[in-house]
Parts: structure tokens; sequence; C-alpha cells
């Protein structure tokens, strides 16, 4: 058992070695295989973020109401008696506009800016919140109900642009699994033709070996390592390129999501993701590299 496990130690080892013996080609190989897994994992880290964000704006959406400026208390205590007796209202809560005013100055961080407006141009809202299991079409319907209360102006629908940005993240994602599919197709043939090469460049050893007796797994071994060696350096190189790009666009992103009071956190893959990025890289270089090898010694073995 410890000669059966020396020999794979050796192989790999020899592998690893006429890699760096070639480091120009070697180099290019494995960039070109980490750019093409790089593309769907930072897609996916980047949908994976903003998702998660975006799912805390539309879990508790609101409609917003804008009063007229010439509304009067009477009109604000119908719309109020009208919420209150809505089955699709859970609560709301009144903003008068001197308070809206004092909250925009301390928000924008200018204080005194209503003494330089001849009035207060901020009329008076009410922030409505539905009930939880309201569906999208019932929220519309909410919506347009409540724009027809009296001296009700406007009415916005806070997270509506949230659910669309949610859906196109969706998108975002199957795209990335759709990307990563493809790259990983497109990492089983890059391997294969490199191993082939390999094979052909050796050709007379390996028929020289088979012509003494040496086994079909003796001749692919040496292979197989190379491919190894492709899959996990290639994947430590795709975490290396994602890491950069996160760390690149995170402070875009934090500008982005402070317009909203929110932070957005772009992380680069966790231990775990980056342990099946590694497997799954390996397991599709090996395939490749099987393939490859296995070709051959039947055209090997038909002569």
């Amino acid at each position: 058992m410890k000669h059966f496990f020396y020999l794979h130690w050796q192989d790999a080892r020899q592998a690893l070695r006429k890699m760096l013996r070639q480091p120009v080609g070697s180099l290019l190989n494995l960039l070109m295989l980490a750019v093409a897994m790089s593309l769907p994992v930072t897609l996916f880290l980047t949908a994976g973020s903003l998702q998660h964000w975006v799912g805390k704006l539309t879990a508790s959406p609101q409609i917003t109401l804008f009063m007229e400026l010439s509304a009067e208390p009477a009109d604000m205590a119908a719309v109020q008696s009208s919420l209150s007796s809505h089955p699709r209202v859970a609560s709301f809560r009144f903003i008068a506009r001197d308070q809206a005013l004092r909250d925009l100055e301390q928000r924008s961080g200018l204080s005194g800016i209503s003494e330089g407006l001849e009035g207060n141009p901020l009329p008076d809202a009410f922030i409505v919140t539905p009930k939880p299991d309201a569906t999208p079409e019932q929220l519309d319907m909410l919506q347009k109900e409540l724009s027809g209360l009296p001296m009700v102006e406007q009415s916005q629908f806070d997270a509506a642009w949230a659910r669309r940005l949610h859906g196109l993240l969706d998108i975002a994602v199957k795209l990335a699994w759709f990307l990563g599919a493809s790259f990983g197709i497109a990492l089983v043939l890059i391997t294969h033709n490199t191993i082939r090469m390999q094979i052909l460049a050796r050709q007379e050893e390996i028929e020289v070996a088979k012509l003494i007796g040496a086994t079909d797994s003796f001749i692919r071994r040496p292979f197989l390592y190379h491919a190894f060696w492709l899959g996990l350096l290639s994947a430590l190189l795709c975490w290396g390129l994602s890491s950069l790009f996160v760390n690149q666009a995170a402070p875009a992103l934090n500008e982005f999501s402070r317009l909203y009071g929110e932070n957005i956190s772009l992380s680069s893959l966790s231990a775990i993701e980056l342990a099946a990025l590694a497997g799954g890289s390996i397991l599709l270089c090996l395939f490749g590299a099987r393939l490859a090898a296995d070709h051959h010694l039947r055209k090997v073995r038909a002569h």
C-alpha cells in the first residue's frame, strides 16, 4: 500500500515539475481556464449579494400617499379613517409636512434650508404598510384604490422598482449558471486538447511502454495528475481574479447603496464555495484528460 501511494506521489510531483519547466505555456493555459471560470463566478457573486440586499427592500413593501398642499385637517381625518378600515392595510403612519422638512434637513446635513424658502414645499404624507400576504396584483390594486382617496395627489409604491430589480437579478443568477455550464464544457474541451498534445509528444514512449507490458492505468496516471494540477491551480487563479473584482467593485456598490441608507456587502468566495469550485474544476479537467488518454490507448490497442 505504501508503494502504491508513493507511485502516485511521484507522478503528481513529476506532473507539477513539467508544468513549472514550461512556465509561460502553463501560465497561459491556467489564465485561459481561470478567466473562463471567473466570468460566471463574478456574475454569481454580484447577483447573489444584490439579491440579498433587494430581498431586504422588498420584505415589507410600503405605499406612500402624498397629500395635496391645500389639504385640510378634515381631509387627513377622512384618509386616516379609510386606511384604518381597509382590509388590506396592516398599518400606517402620518408624517406631517413640517416633520418631513426637518427630516430632510437632518438627512442632507443642510440645517436651516427652510429659511431660504418662501414656504414648506413638502406635502403631508401617509406611509402605508400592506398586509404581508398580499400578492403583487393585490398590491397594485391597493395602490390604485388609495390613489383615489380625498385630496391624495400622488401615490408611490416604494418596492415596485425593487421587485423589478429582483426579477432582473433572478435572470442574472440563471445566466451565471448557464455560463458556468458552458464554461464547464469548455474546461473539458481545453483540458482534452492540452492532454492530447502531450500524448502526441510522448507517443513513441507510450507505445514502447505498452510493448513491455505497462498497464493502461500506469500510462494514464501522469496525464491525469497534470489535469489535476490544471484544475486546482486554475480554480485558485479564478478565486484571485474574483477577489480582485470584489475589491474593485465594492466601493462603487457601497456608494450606490448609501443612497438608500443601506450597505451592500459584496464578498468573495467562501471556503465552502472555493472548495466546491476547486473540486468541480478538478473533476472536469480529469474527465477531459481521461477522454483524451482513453482515446489514444484505444488507437494503440487497435494497432
